[in-house]
């Protein structure tokens, strides 16, 4: 009798979980190179996706990838997945947390593909068992409208980290190759998502206080000097922490470290053209919180978890202290944003003082 052939694995399985422009993006890749994708977001996104799959906007081009589901809520989400991967805002992993409940196996990783520092720490100490890994994207995309992902450069990749001893993130590195994105592993997750913090605080808090694009920062000399500021105190707190400046898909973070510690008007002449023109006009993570008036912001997991390590390892986070106070504020208390709305001499006095510059 002829010999069968060897049967081909199955399928990786995949669930993104809070699945908005980062979870479209990797699920319709990994979708791509043959993994089994299923994504679970708002509504009117995964309507969208599940009728016509993700529409992705590359460079004016527009591909359509399906995915083997879409769903408004995990418990319309049936089966066991290898890899359960978190994309929520950090204020709502809790309750993200409690939904996953539902869908989480043994032998399952959960991923946490979420921007600032502290999630993982937050899954770990809330699923103590559970196998856990850390992620990073650094390709610009953004989720213009539903069903609909634009990629806004061709740079960037993946990071990715093991948060359990146990984990080998080494496999979802190649599948992540396989799909066509820049896949790099990372040995320590706390300095790969300090450093990708680095990025995340450039022209967020400021811009999104004074309601003006990150290029209006960049561009004003002493707007520059806070951004500056801001960023050396996480650098300083790393360092007291004992973490690396790591290099990112993309994102040169040791390179951008060493610009930022040249004085500050000569930091602003190498950087804000490349700053300012990559961030342009396009409003930061930090001002859609505000302008949708959701009465939380990413804030805690930025510029107030510099703050919060500050504070444990005694370094001064001035800076830092003012944005996230006014952020929180302005949270809660709406009439406290308009005092700070294109008026950047008012901020600017409050930074002054704070800084003593």
């Amino acid at each position: 009798m002829p010999e069968r052939a060897p049967q081909a694995p199955p399928p990786t399985r995949f669930l993104f979980f809070g699945a908005g422009a980062v979870g479209s993006l990797l699920g319709a890749r990994l979708a791509q190179a043959g993994s089994e994708v299923t994504l679970v977001g708002r509504a009117a996104h995964v309507e969208a996706v599940a009728r016509d799959g993700v529409r992705m906007v590359v460079a004016g081009k527009v591909s359509n990838q399906s995915v083997r589901a879409a769903r408004p809520t995990i418990e319309e989400v049936g089966g066991a997945f290898d890899y359960i991967f978190l994309t929520v805002k950090g204020y709502d992993t809790l309750e993200a947390i409690e939904q996953l409940q539902l869908v989480l196996r043994p032998g399952t990783i959960l991923g946490s593909f979420q921007n600032g520092v502290g999630n993982e720490e937050t899954i770990a100490a809330a699923l103590p068992d559970q196998a856990l890994a850390a992620g990073s994207l650094t390709v610009p995309v953004s989720l213009d409208e539903p069903g609909t992902i634009q990629l806004h450069s061709r740079r960037g990749g993946v990071a990715l980290a093991p948060v359990s001893p146990e984990v080998n993130v080494a496999p979802l590195v190649r599948k992540l190759s396989q799909a066509g994105l820049k896949a790099r592993r990372y040995v320590d997750f706390r300095a790969m998502k300090w450093s990708k913090l680095l990025f995340n605080i450039l022209g967020n808090a400021q811009s999104a206080i004074l309601d003006l694009p990150p290029s209006h920062v960049f561009a004003d000399s002493e707007l520059f000097r806070y951004e500056r500021a801001a960023f050396r105190e996480a650098t300083a707190v790393m360092d007291r922490m004992r973490l690396a400046v790591v290099s990112l898909p993309g994102l040169p973070a040791p390179n951008l470290r060493r610009a930022m510690s040249l004085p500050p008007l000569l930091a602003q002449m190498l950087l804000e053209p490349r700053l300012g023109g990559a961030r342009g006009t396009k409003m930061p993570s930090l001002w859609w919180d505000l302008s949708r008036s959701k009465g939380k912001t990413e804030a805690a997991f930025l510029n107030g978890a510099v703050v919060d390590a500050g504070r444990r390892y005694d370094v001064p986070t001035p800076v830092n202290s003012v944005l996230w106070a006014i952020l929180e504020k302005s949270t809660k208390l709406p009439p406290e944003w308009e005092r700070y709305r294109r008026q950047p001499d008012r901020l600017k006095a409050l930074l002054r003082t704070a800084l003593k510059l």
